[in-house]
């Protein structure tokens, strides 16, 4: 199979079970407002937004409801790569998957598609009418470079994920993993408290997740830092490719650790 052919497939399963569960295509729409009116409850009952303004330099409200929009677009793409291998077991189809002649590198590539575009037209139902009320028309030129910028940190995402989700799922217990490394990556990513802030040794771990310096960069433009913009959209793209290889290893290596196994039933 070409690498349309599994993006199709990806889209009729994607697509199929996003419109069926109307309740969750809501809440997918309401998430990044849900998520900014509840953390701005807790701010504003706390400390000032003349602070937050004059320490990180961004209303928090245009912060809040970028930051919940783009932890939403970059989990809800690597999501289904993390869980799709147990998902896979549990149902029954990897033995299927794994006698297949389709290249899996193009195959696990292909999974976060469908729900990355979904999410990013989204993108005009949650950040679009913020950036309008705060900037006027020109918060429609931002939404633009921030989809834009976003795009990247999603799609360099993908080889990492890979990489990391066949490293764990060759542990036992696996989802118990994946729930405590999901935590850490919302945190390291920076996407709500900036990797500018963090400690060094913080920072440095960060570099590490490629799309740490996408989220970066719409901080910093969002922020009037424009500068360093183009050099962590850069440095993303090159972190992410290193990857590439790592990913494709880490397939190999947990086929073959499940051709060992057999298969399991449960």
């Amino acid at each position: 199979m070409s690498m349309l052919d599994l993006v199709r497939v990806e889209f009729k399963l994607v697509y199929g079970d996003l419109f069926r569960r109307k309740s969750a295509f809501i809440t997918f729409i309401l998430y990044p407002y849900i998520f900014t009116s509840f953390t701005l409850f807790i701010g504003y009952a706390v400390g000032s937004p003349r602070g937050f303004v004059e320490r990180v330099g961004v209303d928090p409200v245009v912060y809040m409801i970028t930051a919940s929009y783009m932890l939403m677009s970059i989990f809800s793409s690597i999501d289904d790569l993390l869980w799709r291998p147990l998902l896979d077991l549990h149902i029954g189809t990897l033995p299927y998957i794994i006698a297949s002649p389709v290249n899996r590198l193009k195959y696990y590539t292909a999974i976060p598609i469908p729900r990355l575009v979904a999410v990013l037209l989204l993108g005009f139902t949650s950040i679009l009418p913020v950036y309008i009320l705060y900037y006027g028309l020109e918060g429609v030129a931002v939404v633009f470079v921030v989809i834009s910028i976003l795009i990247v940190g999603c799609l360099t995402m993908v080889f990492f994920s890979i990489a990391l989700a066949m490293s764990i799922h060759r542990v036992g217990e696996s989802w118990r993993m994946l729930n405590i490394v999901r935590p850490v990556l919302m945190i390291l990513m920076g996407v709500y408290y900036p990797r500018m802030f963090m400690p060094l040794a913080s920072y440095i771990l960060s570099s590490f997740i490629p799309s740490s310096h996408a989220v970066e960069a719409v901080q910093r433009f969002l922020m009037g830092m424009s500068s360093d913009i183009y050099i962590l959209i850069v440095l993303a793209i090159a972190i992410s490719f290193i990857y590439m290889p790592i990913g494709k290893i880490s397939i190999r290596e947990w086929e073959k650790s499940r051709v060992r196994r057999g298969v399991e039933t449960f």
